[in-house]
């Protein structure tokens, strides 16, 4: 599902990192939601954002108490869940919205700043990861726990993992968990696939892949 943009909201607007981070110093009484779950919240979030989990009632229940006249700031990881609850406060008929283009994942890969960020520096650095992928077939997944397609897919992942065994390793990363990681490799969509051949990328795929697909990948 693709983020938000002035064709799917009345009066939305779809901003990068840098212009949205303007936009929002600029803006008199503006107004920021983080429509993540709690979790991902809890992990690092724009300075001043209210937390209401589109996925949820919580969206519901609090949205009520925003000011429909004063400018909406709205961003979620990497711009899905926000067309969803872009959509919900059209219909509740607020009057101005801003949309983060690419979300917090886009907001941390520009460098811009965040608070509570639990996890700016953990994570696998390049030179473990580059060891990992030195020698032989691998595949690495990056994912994240509120992906659909990565849950649908880890089940598969992990048959494949056991027929491949001694022929094709694989590597699996949580995005929110490798921020350098996932920067580096330039992760703009969940899952992201990468298979490696002695340490040099062959190809890469992104989106839901079936076990056909996979075993394709890995040729």
């Amino acid at each position: 599902m693709a983020s938000c943009g002035i064709a799917n909201c009345q009066t939305n607007e779809l901003l990068t990192p840098e212009a949205f981070a303007k936009r929002l110093s600029e803006a008199k009484d503006a107004q920021l939601v983080d429509v993540r779950t709690p979790e991902e919240f809890q992990k690092g979030h724009l300075k001043n954002a209210l937390n209401m989990n589109v996925n949820s009632s919580d969206l519901e229940k609090r949205a009520p108490y925003l000011d429909k006249e004063k400018p909406l700031f709205v961003y979620c990881y990497m711009g899905g869940r926000s067309a969803k609850a872009c959509e919900y406060f059209k219909k509740m008929g607020f009057k101005i919205i801003y949309d983060m283009q690419g979300g917090y994942s886009a907001w941390t890969d520009a460098s811009l700043p965040v608070e509570n960020r639990k996890t700016l520096n953990t994570g696998i650095n390049m030179e473990q990861f580059n060891q990992l992928t030195a020698k032989g077939k691998v595949l690495v997944d990056i994912n994240a726990p509120w992906c659909a397609p990565c849950v649908k897919m880890k089940p598969m992942l992990d048959s494949l993992e056991t027929a491949w065994k001694g022929d094709v390793k694989i590597l699996r990363f949580n995005k929110d968990d490798n921020q350098q990681l996932a920067k580096t490799l330039e992760v703009s969509e969940l899952p992201s696939l990468y298979f490696f051949n002695d340490g040099k990328l062959v190809r890469k795929v992104a989106g839901y892949k079936d076990a056909a697909a996979l075993t394709e990948l890995v040729k």
